[in-house]
């Protein structure tokens, strides 16, 4: 039975009860979920030793349509089912030529089709949004990115604290895939340890429990100049990429400034609003209160000026990092020099 619009989720559920779909069809540009989706079919379906019998795996870039059909089309050696895999189907010349075996795919095949961005008005995606079990995998938004790391971690047999979500997060960025290695360095570091902690996080991704974007960010929330500096100053030392910190640190204004202007509205849940977590949103209330509207706004001239400096001239990174910070932290008093 064709199915659009389901989630990896539903596809677990399935596949726990051994109902297999004869075709899929993964879209989106979050290929690490696809590929999760695609080998959790092929060890539901398949022992190890069927797969060398039973599995095919094809690229569209260098396949021809009319060989996915015959591997599709062929029946299982010593297994109940086998599976064809096609990744980059965007790229086969001649794709529109898979609508006629999706009109009727065989039921003791699972043909799994990747797309990035395929159109729904063309064939053979217009045939496969009738026909096949369809899953879209999107990229994870940054304010869902501690929550996925949440359930991932629980997921996976083991629980991980707020703070050390909150700085995996900040450090691996939004690629579920680098998330993944880190997590796995995690699991080997803390052993038979049941609950990933901050200190785990620092032991492993090289982050100071005192000197780290949240204390720089906080420092810089109230406007602490010394501290600010200081942080900094042992961030940079310690190895730290400016431009990751530039980049942290233009995300930290754009909440204050999503956060001001949810307040001037009356929103009440002002950490849903601006999707931080609740937890954290007193830091971000009490940093706004430091930072009128028009200082947020001259805050992102300072860090995109900073951001150019850095990319495109040979002054001192540290001079820029530095300035940068000064510019931050005493707006209104430079400009009444």
């Amino acid at each position: 039975m064709p199915k659009d619009g389901l989630t990896i989720d539903d596809l677990r559920s399935a596949l726990a009860q051994r109902k297999f779909a004869p075709a899929y069809l993964f879209h989106g540009e979050e290929g690490f979920l696809a590929e999760e989706a695609t080998d959790l079919i092929i060890r539901t379906a398949l022992s190890a030793e069927q797969q060398g019998f039973n599995l095919d795996v094809l690229y569209g870039s260098d396949a021809d349509a009319r060989d996915i059909i015959s591997h599709a089309s062929s029946f299982p050696m010593v297994a109940e089912r086998r599976v064809v895999v096609v990744r980059e189907v965007d790229k086969l010349v001649n794709k529109e030529l898979l609508s006629s075996y999706l009109e009727q795919p065989s039921a003791s095949t699972c043909l799994i089709l990747h797309s990035t961005k395929p159109d729904f008005r063309k064939k053979p995606y217009a045939t496969a949004k009738r026909t096949a079990t369809v899953i879209r995998f999107e990229p994870i938004r940054d304010n869902q990115i501690t929550g996925w790391i949440n359930a991932r971690v629980k997921q996976q047999g083991r629980q991980i604290d707020l703070e050390a979500a909150k700085i995996l997060a900040a450090y691996a960025g939004t690629s579920l895939r680098e998330i993944q290695n880190e997590l796995d360095k995690l699991y080997s570091f803390a052993g038979e340890k049941t609950t990933i902690s901050s200190d785990d996080i620092r032991a492993v991704v090289g982050v100071s429990r005192d000197f780290n974007i949240f204390e720089l960010q906080n420092a810089i929330g109230a406007k602490n100049l010394s501290r600010s500096t200081e942080i900094l100053s042992r961030m940079l030392d310690g190895g730290e990429s400016p431009v990751f910190i530039i980049v942290m640190l233009t995300r930290f204004f754009t909440t204050l400034w999503k956060l001001s202007d949810f307040r001037r509205r009356g929103t009440t849940d002002l950490a849903g609003a601006v999707g931080v977590n609740p937890h954290f949103i007193k830091d971000y209330v009490a940093a706004l209160g430091n930072f009128p509207a028009s200082e947020l706004e001259h805050s992102f001239e300072v860090l995109a000026t900073a951001d150019e400096q850095l990319k495109s001239t040979s002054l001192d990174p540290f001079q820029i990092m530095q300035n940068m910070i000064l510019y931050l932290m005493k707006q209104r008093e430079l400009a009444l020099t």
